[in-house]
């Protein structure tokens, strides 16, 4: 009977550690189990070259809850509820056990045949299997993931899942599409990256910012009509000489219209422009993503400026205030963008920009 008592603490403290290869996935157990949002730039980039690339703010939130539960909910720009799914995990599988979209005002419950949606181990494969109707037919969404290789994120050990998906019309008996997809897991981070082959073009969603789930409530509560609204209190520089066009809750977003609100020259122009007038000095000192959020008047006028700055563990930091104040003098500058067009009258919008910057360098421009 000792012998049996002294080994009964072993054998939970055993158990208590095992490996989790799901949850490694994901940020630490108390992170989780409180909830967080990830944001992300989600691009679409059309194959025609005569089209222009278009970039969406979305949201996804993620909370462990009890008995290996972990729910996902999925929010567009303005913080709307679009989705969310329930799954539960299993050693190194995880699998799907309920959905439910939304389409305008109506909720649907998807039917899941198979739900095995993704499995963290080699020479493994997981298959999800959904119905639905659509359009008072039954459809079929399909997800066979058929690979997963290690890879490195910015020297963070993490995995690269490889998908063949499909949509198919059950009534007609026919395949609507079929495409490839990819997506990378971060260990301690979660989904950092993913990517579509659509039949026009491609989808690319990248990790901008995670955030505790009551900052992203906050957000979605602050009070004010607009999403993209911009504390005129909290505004970089002075605002001479800028103006609205309209009310502040008739300014759209950059991309509402046709043109897209844009820097005249083009997005090469701009980053010749920034890295032309840029003392480079000043980016040695910030490691991370500096991201300036604006209003673009209807006179083609930059005003209303803001800067947030990330790490590259995606969590909210501070630049250097001289690196912010020059890069606001430059992107500020008279003359330098053009206006959104809406039903052939030009509107204010609402435009955002984030710099990569590592190693004293600009690295990437966004969106």
């Amino acid at each position: 009977m000792r012998k049996t008592l002294f080994l009964l603490p072993l054998f939970f403290w055993a158990c208590d550690f095992q490996p989790q290869p799901v949850l490694e996935n994901f940020p630490p157990k108390k992170i989780f189990k409180e909830g967080f949002v990830n944001k992300y730039y989600h691009h679409y980039i059309p194959d025609d070259p005569n089209l222009e690339q278009r970039t969406r703010i979305l949201y996804t939130g993620y909370q462990l809850l009890d008995n290996q539960v972990i729910k996902i909910s999925n929010y567009d720009a303005a913080y709307d509820l679009k989705g969310w799914q329930y799954y539960h995990y299993q050693d190194a599988q995880l699998f799907v056990d309920s959905a439910w979209y939304m389409r305008g005002f109506d909720t649907t419950r998807v039917d899941i045949e198979a739900g095995l949606v993704k499995y963290w181990e080699k020479n493994a494969g997981g298959f999800y299997r959904e119905n639905y109707q659509f359009q008072e037919q039954e459809h079929q969404y399909i997800s066979h993931q058929y690979e997963m290789l290690d890879t490195l994120v910015e020297g963070r050990p993490g995995n690269k899942f490889l998908y063949h998906r499909s949509y198919r019309n059950l009534e007609q008996d026919s395949t609507l599409q079929s495409w490839q997809a990819w997506e990378v897991y971060v260990k301690g981070l979660g989904l950092w990256s993913k990517w579509e082959q659509s039949e026009d073009g491609e989808f690319y969603s990248e990790l901008i910012e995670q955030m505790p789930i009551a900052e992203f409530y906050k957000r979605a509560n602050h009070g004010k009509k607009r999403v993209a609204w911009i504390d005129p209190q909290k505004s970089l520089g002075s605002q001479e000489g800028f103006k609205l066009c309209g009310s502040e809750s008739e300014i759209v977003d950059y991309y509402n219209g046709d043109p897209d609100a844009h820097f005249t020259a083009g997005k090469p122009a701009l980053t010749a422009h920034i890295e032309e007038q840029l003392d480079s000095s000043l980016l040695k000192n910030f490691e991370g993503m500096l991201t300036f959020r604006f209003v673009i008047s209807c006179e083609g006028v930059a005003g209303s400026f803001i800067a947030e700055a990330y790490d590259f563990n995606y969590q909210k930091t501070e630049a250097d205030p001289k690196l912010v104040q020059a890069l606001f003098k430059i992107l500020s500058g008279p003359g330098s963008w053009t206006p959104t067009l809406i039903r052939e009258e030009k509107r204010d919008a609402y435009a955002y920009l984030t710099l990569k910057i590592s190693h004293g360098e600009i690295v990437d421009y966004l969106p």
